[in-house]
């Protein structure tokens, strides 16, 4: 198989990364010959320059469709990491002829008209909007700290918690508008983190198993790409090759 034609990876990442999250995957992934790309949204990491009141997730589909179409990428496995499940049902819309499989990391799956708010805890929407009104001018989410995703380790907390950047509340309160598709119409994978008690994300996964997809379980919390960059890997070349 010519090396254009094997599948590539679009490794997307969540609320408050960038596409520096993904680097320990990535690089196992390139090391068995795949093309990998791992993008900014707009507005965040090396990118936060173009954090703006206006910014919202229409921007960040736009952000994943335009580096495959620009790049001309085919048989894409895109991989998306929680928030960036939003984004899912407008890029399968979208790019349905360039996409191979999908993965969804512990992320949201909406249905049409559906916010990210909609999506999570009540609880938890309500503190992201009172740190919002406090501390983040009101138009900003201030990164979380990052003990709720359950790293694991002191170094790796650290590092995390110098690294995220301010998100745009704007995606969180609204749905994205661009045309959408069922993601569940194409082949996936959806992959939980074993070790989150409450596991906010279990009936995304329940509604990926009803679905035909193949659901893995592993332990690591929220962030199984810094966690559990190998195993991550691993079940991607899985994908790849239709094990």
């Amino acid at each position: 198989m010519g090396a254009l034609s094997r599948p590539c990876f679009v490794l997307v990442h969540g609320a408050w990364h960038g596409g520096w999250c993904w680097d320990g995957v990535a690089e196992r992934l390139q090391e068995k010959g795949h093309r990998c790309f791992a993008p900014t949204l707009r507005g965040l990491a090396h990118r936060k320059d173009l954090l703006t009141p206006e910014l919202d997730a229409d921007a960040h589909v736009e952000d994943v469709a335009n580096l495959i179409e620009a790049l001309d990428l085919r048989n894409v496995i895109l991989v998306l990491h929680s928030y960036a499940g939003l984004l899912g049902p407008a890029l399968q819309a979208r790019l349905d002829d360039r996409l191979d499989t999908l993965c969804l990391i512990e992320a949201v799956v909406p249905r049409q008209g559906q916010g990210m708010l909609d999506l999570i805890a009540p609880s938890f929407a309500q503190r992201l909007a009172q740190s919002v009104a406090d501390r983040g001018l009101g138009w900003r989410i201030p990164p979380p700290d990052p003990a709720q995703f359950q790293l694991g380790n002191a170094d790796l907390a650290e590092e995390v918690s110098r690294r995220l950047t301010p998100h745009p509340w704007r995606s969180f309160q609204e749905p994205v508008r661009a045309p959408q598709a069922d993601v569940f119409e194409r082949p996936g994978s959806y992959v939980l983190s074993s070790d989150r008690d409450p596991q906010p994300y279990a009936d995304f996964a329940v509604a990926a198993m009803a679905a035909g997809w193949k659901v893995t379980s592993m332990p690591g919390g929220h962030l199984l790409m810094l966690t559990q960059p190998a195993a991550i890997a691993q079940h991607l070349l899985s994908l790849a090759s239709k094990e």
